[in-house]
């Protein structure tokens, strides 16, 4: 494998990163918008008006942030949501859920740590937390959004299929072309030789040498050569036709002139 090669495949895993990455935050998003509500309505039900003292009680570590600060302003994300539903567990949730939403609940809060902290998601990580969120979604009634969730795996699920197809067939479409340009090269390189031993005199043959030599090259060349080669594909984000991994489009920067 030559330097541009691995640079190359250094690339192509870190867009493939990134895309993971963007359908997890996503995934999160959704399951924000849902759980958050849910889990409130929860305390609500079980506290009262204590329910705000309650959802604060579950962060005690310095480093956890609690959905309601000193001045009572109260927000919602993935992580507050997960941590309140697991901390809480026994007092509110138990009664409605069973032991395997609060799996679901403690995986979430893994996948959700190791992805705020930038740390590789590959598909089958991406995959499972998708599962797990429409699996929660629906435990917890919010059908809707379960739906979205369902059609986001197959998104994932279809892209990731058809990469894998698609470089199948790009590979063996390259053997075919490198191996036909080897050929070609052969018979030009026997042709060039005949002709100049048929043609010359002694000279001739230091000339064919010389000839050869060159094919050598070039067939060498040609064999360690492995073009990277990307077909027309949708970008996720802009929704423009792309040719290449790293959308073009999506990587510019706004203008500052004006």
């Amino acid at each position: 494998m030559t330097v541009s090669d691995s640079t190359s495949n250094n690339k192509t895993a870190e867009a493939q990163t990134d895309l993971q990455r963007d359908y997890v935050r996503d995934a999160l998003d959704v399951l924000t918008n849902a759980l958050g509500p849910y889990v409130e309505s929860q305390l609500r039900a079980t506290f009262g008006d204590q329910w705000k003292r309650n959802a604060r009680s579950s962060f005690r570590r310095p480093r956890e942030e609690s959905p309601v600060g000193k001045s009572d302003e109260f927000t919602w994300d993935a992580h507050s949501a997960l941590t309140v539903m697991w901390d809480q567990w026994n007092a509110v949730f138990r009664q409605h859920l069973g032991h395997y939403e609060r799996s679901l609940v403690s995986e979430l809060r893994e996948f959700r740590n190791r992805w705020a902290h930038q740390r590789q998601l590959n598909f089958d990580d991406s995959y499972r937390v998708l599962d797990s969120i429409e699996r929660l979604l629906s435990a917890i009634g919010c059908d809707e959004d379960a739906r979205k969730i369902y059609d986001t795996k197959q998104e994932l699920l279809g892209r990731e299929f058809s990469d894998k197809i698609n470089e199948e067939q790009i590979t063996k479409q390259n053997v075919r072309n490198k191996w036909w340009t080897i050929g070609v090269y052969i018979v030009c390189c026997i042709a060039i030789v005949a002709q100049m031993i048929l043609s010359w005199s002694s000279s001739g043959y230091l000339i064919a040498g010389f000839v050869v030599l060159v094919f050598i090259y070039l067939i060498y060349q040609r064999m360690q050569f492995e073009p990277v080669i990307y077909g027309p594909r949708e970008c996720r984000k802009c929704f423009r036709i792309i040719y290449t991994q790293e959308c073009p489009y999506c990587g510019k920067k706004p203008s500052t002139q004006e």
